[in-house]
Order: C-alpha cells, then sequence, then structure tokens
C-alpha cells in the first residue's frame, strides 16, 4: 500500500475558481450504501477546491444537504435501493443518458466525473453525441467490473459473459481521460488487468470523518431506543446484507457464537429478510438486534456502541470499503477476512482471519482480552488519522483535477 501523503501545499494548487462538476451516479443517490458515501464524498473534497458539482441520478434516493441532485423522472414500481441487479436498471440508465446530456448542454461543465463503469458509459454515449464540447471525463472506479459482477453470480449460467463484459470494460478504461481509483488495491487490479499507465490511472481513495465522541447520556439513551443489553460486548456490522458482501460468513459467525453468552450483534443494514429469518430459524433473537436501513449521518453514534466491529466480506473484487473506514474512524478493533483489500486498509497487527471459523475463534478470544480490544481500537484510529481523512483523498483529487488543467 502506498501511504505517501500529498504535500500540504498540493491542496492550493488548483487554479480552478467555481467551476462545474456533472457527476454521473447510475444508481439510488443517496441510499446510505458505500458508493453512495464515496460519491457524496468526492462532491465535498471538490466543493473544498473550488469546484460545484451536480450530481445526475436515478428519481429515487434523498437529497443531501450540499449537494445538488438532478434525477430522472420515475419509473414506476422501481423502488429498490439496496446494491445488486434490477430488472428497471437499464431504463434506468436509459433515462439517465438523457437527463446527463439535457444538464450538459443547459451548464456546460467543465469536467464529467463518472461512477461506475455503467456512468462511465453513460458519459462516452453522452460525449459522443455532444463530441464536439471535448469535455474532460474523469472515470470514478470501485473495483474491476468482472470481479463485481462474478460476486454477484452474473456468470454462473453463461460464463461466456465474462470475457465479453472484460472487452467491455477494457475498451471503456480506453475512453477516460483519467481513472482514479478508490482503493490501492483496486488501483492495481485495474492498472495491470488493462495494462494502463501511471499517468492514466491515480489512487483517490475513499475517506472518513472523524465522528463526535458518544456521550454516556446518548450512549444510555440509544442502548434504550434499540433495547440493547448493557451488560454485554456489542460486536457491530454495517453494510449492505447480501452475498456478495458475506451475508453467509457473518451467519456462520453468529450461528457459532452462540456458544459465547457475554456477546451481542448489532447488525446494521438491509435488506433484512433473508438475515432476520435465519436469525429466528436459528433462536437468535436475543443475541441480535437487526435495525434495516439506517440514516448514515446516525451510523457513527450505532458503532460508537459497540467493543468490536466485523468485515465478512470474503471476496476480494478490488473495491474500497467504506465500513471499514467507519470502523476505524470509530476506533473500533475490527476482525475482518485475509484479503489484499483489508491488508491494505488495517495496520499490520491487524487480526485476519482464513475463513469464518477462524473468525469466530478471534471473536471469542478477543473478548476475553479487553485490554487487546483496546489496543487494537486505539492503533486503528491512528491509522486512520494518518491515511484515511476526507482531507487526504481532497489533496489526491488535487492533484488529478489540476492535471486535466494542465492537459488541456
Amino acid at each position: 500500500m502506498n501511504n505517501t501523503s500529498p504535500t500540504e501545499s498540493d491542496i492550493a494548487s488548483s487554479e480552478q475558481l467555481k467551476h462545474l462538476v456533472l457527476h454521473i451516479a447510475p444508481t439510488p443517490f443517496f441510499a446510505d450504501r458505500g458508493c453512495h458515501i464515496r460519491i457524496e464524498g468526492v462532491a465535498n473534497c471538490l466543493a473544498d477546491l473550488g469546484f460545484d458539482s451536480l450530481v445526475c441520478t436515478y428519481h429515487h434516493g434523498r437529497d443531501i444537504d450540499g449537494v445538488r441532485t438532478s434525477r430522472i423522472s420515475s419509473i414506476k414500481n422501481y423502488t429498490k435501493t439496496e446494491a445488486g441487479p434490477s430488472k428497471y436498471k437499464l431504463w434506468a440508465d436509459w433515462k439517465l443518458l438523457w437527463l446527463v446530456i439535457k444538464e450538459i448542454r443547459k451548464h456546460n461543465p467543465s469536467v464529467i466525473h463518472a461512477h461506475l463503469h455503467e456512468g462511465l458509459m453513460i458519459a462516452l454515449v453522452a460525449k459522443l453525441i455532444l463530441f464536439w464540447r471535448r469535455i474532460p471525463l474523469v472515470a470514478d472506479m470501485q473495483g474491476s467490473l468482472v470481479g463485481e459482477l462474478e460476486t454477484h453470480g452474473s456468470f454462473k449460467k453463461f460464463p461466456w459473459l465474462k470475457w465479453l463484459i472484460k472487452l467491455i470494460e477494457r475498451i471503456l478504461m480506453r475512453f477516460a481521460k483519467t481513472i482514479v481509483c478508490s482503493s490501492a488495491h483496486s488501483l492495481e487490479k485495474i492498472k495491470s488487468e488493462f495494462s494502463l499507465s501511471d499517468t492514466k490511472i491515480s489512487l483517490v481513495q475513499d475517506g472518513a470523518s472523524t465522528p463526535n465522541p458518544l456521550d454516556s447520556s446518548k450512549r444510555a439513551a440509544l442502548l434504550e431506543q434499540w433495547s440493547l443489553p448493557k451488560d454485554k460486548s456489542i460486536v457491530v456490522y454495517s453494510g449492505a446484507l447480501l452475498a456478495s458482501k458475506g451475508l453467509d460468513q457473518l451467519q456462520s459467525v453468529l450461528v457459532q457464537a452462540k456458544s459465547i453468552d457475554d456477546v451481542h450483534f448489532l447488525i446494521i443494514g438491509y435488506p433484512i429478510e433473508s438475515l432476520a429469518s435465519f436469525v429466528d430459524q436459528h433462536g437468535l433473537g436475543d443475541r441480535c438486534t437487526l435495525t434495516g436501513q439506517v440514516p448514515f449521518e446516525e451510523l457513527p453514534d450505532l458503532l460508537q456502541l459497540a467493543e468490536l466491529a466485523i468485515d465478512p466480506k470474503l471476496s476480494d473484487a478490488g473495491e474500497g470499503s467504506g465500513k471499514m473506514l467507519n470502523y476505524l474512524a470509530c476506533g473500533l478493533a475490527v476482525l475482518a477476512f485475509d484479503t489484499q483489500n483489508n491488508r491494505d486498509f488495517l495496520p499490520n497487527e491487524a487480526p485476519l482471519a482464513a475463513d469464518s471459523t477462524q473468525m469466530f475463534e478471534q471473536l471469542a478470544a478477543l473478548l476475553d482480552e479487553p485490554e487487546t480490544i483496546d489496543r487494537l481500537g486505539n492503533q486503528n484510529f491512528e491509522h486512520f488519522q494518518a491515511h484515511y481523512s476526507w482531507q487526504y483523498t481532497a489533496k489526491q483529487l488535487d492533484k488529478v483535477y489540476s492535471a486535466l488543467n494542465h492537459t488541456g
């Protein structure tokens, strides 16, 4: 992992004033998901650098203070906000294309910042239609498209699609002016897979904000609000409750942890139907609290109720991990699997597991060693402050956007 910080003067080097960046977000922004947190964070970083941002996105999701949005017209019955495929997405992306074209014609943005591979494809079509405008394009990749689709099982029935999608991904990468990646692992993965030069691709990593400390009265109120036990250690998970995000591994740890009396799991995320059924089937109702979807603004307070956090994602498609950064920002000890992404995000001494059985064994051992939990949590917080604040991300973005100015 490259931990070389940009210099303090880098952030002031941009010569742009209040030029508009048009973001393409093919997702129901904002719906308390990791990629949405990144989009908001990037827009806020650009604001600190003197840019206006306009996010073109789907009709659903909620507006965020300080981030201007333009939405497609409503699609009947398309209300899904969680990650994963939907039969409505092609129609939503078609509408998003024409919304983007309208906003480009109206505002003549200085830069198009395309999030995710779908956003990049929409951006390229829009640029072809409005070819005379020659607007520079930044592709914001949060992982490998092939890797993500494999995680969702998209190639099981049609394995030949993997070759086709990789070809499309290669073509998309060629047409971006510059590519930014959300993690060191995604950068190396994409750079090696598509033979990209260092001048073509840069690290603009995910970030997080340091939360306000949780005082004793608010802690007590939250414990009561969510009916959480005051006399047990709380282990937290936050994120999508999907197989691609490690739901099977999380469930395995929950079942094994029935042998520990003094632990309670706080599980923040959605969709909850599958996990709620599992919890009921295995008699885990008194050991688990499922919050469902929680506004991102409330997440830091809930995380600070816990002693330990868990990231059960075993796949390694290369995307960043918003949940991991928020765990670190809250000073939590973290249990995670031994993947390249987790080795990049966590300090060297962090415990990493080979499988869910070893993760449970690490959990059981740590619960008997509160001083080790405190030490790991302090190390994680120091690591976060050194490498993962949004201020650090803003410095990286400034280098990318300044290079756009110099190259036209």
